[in-house]
């Protein structure tokens, strides 16, 4: 056999490889989760006896390669990896024993099949064959995950619909419950914590670098092989702890295969709700779905027999849906539309016994034109289609017991918006009206991660008491996640903004990148950017590097350790960039400027995971698994972005319509920063919201999760596993916003209005008679020079969170499948951060709460969050004779949350939650309470005055029961709130 660096005509590219290796070893990080499965076991004689030289030899579909050998050692023990997935079948030949032929093993990702065969006397032309299911109870592996195969997700009926419908049928991940959405972007969350998500496709991955934006996760679902949910246990290879998703996409094979699929609807299957009272009051119509679609095909086979695959995928679909209580010019209804479109191609090329390339790439443009609402005319409407490019180049190399794999993969998102009114933006806070060019307009968000990674296996039998299964990997993950902000052109750069139609505020935008506007026969505007100059272009680069050691120890064919270490290197930076001034009148409050280099503190963490799995019965039927992990959160854009002045910035002033007219003229507004009508100047990224002008915090800690778990698992009968899992984790170092130049203490200035009770209006006889009191700061700490947010972090915010779940599941098998799981969380958090808000980097995403944290509170009165969380999910799936694929019941979720606000008492610890308008109101786009004088409170923190009432923060109690079963039980936990 050549070695990896063998002459011949394949000399000059794998010298390429060799040297690509060698500097792969000096930066790169951890992978994730393995795509290959294995088969091991143990071979031995009628009487018990051990075997040593029986030639175990596996062929299967899914092979390129004619078979995969292996013999056994002299405990009579044998390992075939890797393998991909498919259906194998495996032979034991040794000279004086009768063939044994094991069919039908279904071998899934990353999972280790423990096949123990005996061998009987006999003449080498007897043979026999058994046919039988694959193990279910992987008694080596120490983490806890669904495997979702081709069968599963082609009978789920929400298994071609979204990334949520995959984690929906992972027991302890908790999504969004709408699965029905083209385009909205998932929610990862996992047994009550949010973020650390891990999604991969191919193995490379595709988590945007803001926590917050997962938009990118849009995938083909119908050119899926598998898909695996990670919930608990991560090894040392898997980056975060949160969810980990791996999709692996079907591959070609020497035979021809394909498929299609059409399915379609519209309101004519749709119920209405519209009664006689409702048309009485002049309502004919909801939001009827005029258009649903979904049409993809398939197709894969060889170029070359055993030599080189090829797959290809096509889909579309479509969503057309009639918004309530929008209309067009011409008095009919307004539409939603949305689409996506994917193209998928994959191609597996065998270079010889030892080397293989995979190729992938899939291509995805979704979007619509969307935005109208009862509050939001025809004319604001905004059209924008993301396109996401995923692909990767991988070269796999096996020798004997030794697998090296290198792999280069990129993700690239891409989104611009253009809009179809030639009017300035306005938006008034009281009653929610919308008018003029959408905001997003002239906004070019993209996203980018290069993902390159290196992993080198090595399997060991009978070295230190036992077989060693060793892994080192390295990773890099490169790339940035900023807005390109080109000018609006006529419409302005800037935002009107009303009080009940009274001029109030206006928000004025950095967008200044040269660009022509570019006006279309339906009035649709977009922006020509013009190449050849990054003035405007702002550039918040992340990058981690890491790499890690693990090992899997099985001692005595019973005990498996799975023992494993990782660093990383997390490096957040702002490089040097310049920009121009932006028009006129703006051209005050952003000048023509550069900005320096900022350079955020480097983190350099080492985390341990020390996990064990133990075979109690010795048959692999039962197993105990559990163990130990310390998981250090990665810096994701969020946090860089505050820093750099050249992103997307909204600075809001007080505006004085001095004519009347409800348009801006010059001279209605003073521009300086520091002046008297500046209220605050902060990031503004698709209506969320961050304090600009930070700065690094050179004693940054960061943030950390532990995690212990222990679970049991059985094998009831064939096909059929059950499992039962508790799990303990605790976050610490958790980031908090404190506001260097305008500490707590700055808050002196009382500020009380009356409640005005349910009915929003004070002096009515629903007044409860309580007032809000809220806290301002003098005159003389006011404008931009006192405005510099910086993350810190509060030991005694450490979160933790107790869960269990149980589950039980069924492979296809004689027609049928099934699975069923409940889960159960008990969270404390002790301080709400008010780094959380609808998308920050923990809960996760970038609202930074515009609050002034109080080092000085503790949590001295108790928990201040408390809340349990219960989730579960049943399905049962049938498979017919001749008419394919019939669906008994999709697996359907429904949860019942109940939410209570206690009123804080004094000193209770935790950020500030309440915003004043008593000179610096609130810009927040939410509809504040109505109060005396015109004044309002949101719920939403202000640029300004923000403090709580009465300087607290209210204790938060929430308590979920989400369920699927057709009759509720009370929920068990209740008594733990």
């Amino acid at each position: 056999m050549r070695s990896i660096c063998a002459t011949g005509r394949r000399r000059t590219f794998l010298h390429v490889l060799c040297a690509a290796c060698v500097v792969l070893a000096t930066e790169l990080t951890p992978a994730g989760q393995t795509q290959d499965g294995s088969i091991m076991g143990q071979v031995t004689d009628e009487s018990g006896a051990v075997l040593p030289g029986v030639t175990v030899t596996a062929s299967s579909p899914a092979l390129q390669v004619r078979q995969v050998t292996s013999v056994t050692d002299g405990r009579g023990e044998y390992r075939l990896t890797p393998l991909p997935l498919g259906t194998y079948t495996v032979e034991y030949v040794l000279p004086g024993f009768q063939t044994l032929r094991r069919e039908d093993l279904r071998l899934t990702a990353a999972f280790v099949a423990r096949v123990d065969v005996s061998l009987t006397l006999g003449a080498l032309t007897e043979s026999v064959v058994v046919s039988g299911a694959a193990p279910v109870v992987d008694v080596t592996t120490t983490a806890t995950r669904t495997q979702l195969t081709r069968e599963t997700l082609e009978i789920i009926p929400t298994g071609r619909n979204s990334i949520v419908a995959v984690m929906a049928q992972a027991p302890g991940a908790r999504p969004q419950l709408n699965v029905n959405a083209l385009t909205g972007n998932p929610v990862f969350r996992v047994f009550g914590q949010n973020g650390g998500s891990w999604t991969m496709i191919e193995g490379v991955g595709t988590t945007s670098p803001k926590s917050g934006t997962q938009g990118g996760n849009h995938f083909d679902y119908a050119s899926f092989e598998e898909t695996t949910v990670q919930t608990v246990g991560n090894t040392a290879e898997s980056p975060t702890r949160g969810i980990q998703i791996n999709a692996i996409v079907k591959s070609g094979g020497n035979d021809f295969h394909g498929g299609a699929y059409w399915g379609q609807t519209n309101d004519r299957l749709q119920s209405s709700n519209i009664d006689d009272a409702l048309r009485a009051r002049r309502v004919s119509v909801g939001n009827p779905i005029d258009l649903r679609r979904d049409v993809s095909a398939d197709l894969g086979g060889r170029i070359v027999r055993d030599k080189l695959w090829f797959y290809y995928a096509a889909r579309r679909r479509d969503e057309n849906e009639r918004v309530l209580g929008a209309f067009k010019p011409d008095a009919s209804q307004a539409i939603d539309i949305q689409r996506q479109i994917f193209s998928t191609t994959k191609v597996s090329y065998q270079i010889g016994p030892s080397h293989k390339l995979i190729g992938f790439y899939q291509w995805d443009q979704q979007g619509g034109i969307t935005g109208t609402t009862q509050f939001v005319p025809w004319e604001s409407r905004q059209k924008s289609f993301t396109a996401i490019n995923t692909s990767k180049l991988e070269w796999q190399w096996v020798r004997g017991n030794t697998f090296l794999s290198v792999q280069q993969g990129a993700w690239i998102w891409n989104v611009p918006r253009d809009c179809y009114s030639d009017q300035p933006a306005t938006f008034d806070q009281l009653t929610n009206a919308v008018s003029g060019c959408n905001t997003n307009f002239g906004i070019n968000s993209f996203e980018d991660r290069f993902h390159t990674k290196a992993s080198l296996t090595w399997y060991k039998s009978d070295l230190l008491a036992g077989n060693h299964d060793f892994k080192v990997g390295f990773e890099s993950n490169r790339g940035h996640g900023d807005r390109r902000i080109s000018d609006r052109g006529e419409v302005g750069n800037y935002r009107l903004i009303f009080r009940n139609g009274v001029p109030f505020q206006m928000d004025a935008w950095n967008n200044c990148f040269a660009a022509d506007v570019k006006v279309f026969d339906e009035g649709r505007r977009t922006l020509i950017e013009k190449t050849g100059s990054s003035d405007c272009e702002p550039l918040t680069l992340y990058r981690n590097y890491g790499a890690y050691v693990q090992d899997s120890w099985t001692i005595a064919r019973r005990l498996t350790l799975n023992l494993g270490v990782r660093y990383d290197r997390n490096i957040g930076s702002i490089p040097e960039q310049c920009r121009s001034a932006s028009a006129a009148p703006l051209e005050i409050t952003y000048p023509a400027e550069c900005f320096g280099r900022v350079e955020f503190r480097t983190w350099n963490p080492v985390t341990p995971r020390l996990h064990a799995a133990y075979d109690v019965t010795g048959d692999g039927m039962t197993v105990i698994k559990g163990g130990w992990g310390r998981f250090a959160q990665l810096r994701y854009v969020d946090q860089l972005t505050p820093a750099n002045e050249n992103v997307h910035l909204r600075t809001t002033y007080l505006w004085r319509d001095l004519n009347g007219n409800k348009l801006f003229n010059p001279g209605e507004i003073n521009f300086d920063r520091n002046g008297p009508d500046f209220v605050s100047t902060s990031l503004f990224i698709a209506g969320e919201e961050a304090l600009a002008g930070a700065v690094p915090n050179p004693n940054e800690k960061q943030p950390m999760d532990d995690e212990l778990s222990i679970s049991i698992e059985r094998q009831l009968m064939t096909d059929f596993a059950v499992r039962a899992t508790g799990i303990y984790s605790r976050t610490i170092n958790a980031q908090r916003v404190q506001n260097n130049l305008r500490p707590f203490e700055a808050y002196t200035i009382p500020v009380t209005n009356l409640d005005p009770g349910p009915d929003g209006r004070p002096g009515t006889a629903d007044d409860p008679g309580t007032s809000v009191t809220y806290w301002e700061y003098p005159a003389s700490l006011a404008g931009r020079t006192f405005q510099q947010p910086m993350l810190v972090s509060d030991s005694r915010a450490d979160q933790t969170y107790k869960s269990f779940e149980v589950a039980a599941s069924k492979r296809l098998s004689n027609r049928w499948q099934m699975m069923a799981s409940y889960s159960a969380t008990k969270l404390d958090i002790p301080i709400t951060q008010n780094t959380q808000g609808c998308c920050d980097f923990q809960n996760p995403g970038i609202s930074l709460f515009l609050s002034t944290r109080d080092p000085q509170r503790g949590n001295q009165h108790g928990r201040q969050q408390l809340g349990v969380a219960g989730q579960g999910h049943w399905g049962l799936y049938l498979s017919g004779r001749r008419a394919g694929v019939g669906k008994l019941r999709a697996p359907q979720r429904h949860a019942v949350c109940a939410n209570s606000v206690v009123p804080g008492r004094p000193d209770d610890s935790g950020p500030a939650t309440a915003s004043g308008a008593h000179r610096h109101p609130s810009a927040a786009e939410h509809q504040p309470a109505a109060l005396p004088g015109g004044e309002g409170v949101s719920a939403d923190i202000g640029p300004a005055g923000v403090v709580a009432p009465e300087r607290v923060q209210p204790d938060e109690h929430q308590h979920c029961h989400e369920f699927t079963l057709e009759s509720v039980a009370e929920n068990p936990w209740k008594r733990w709130t």
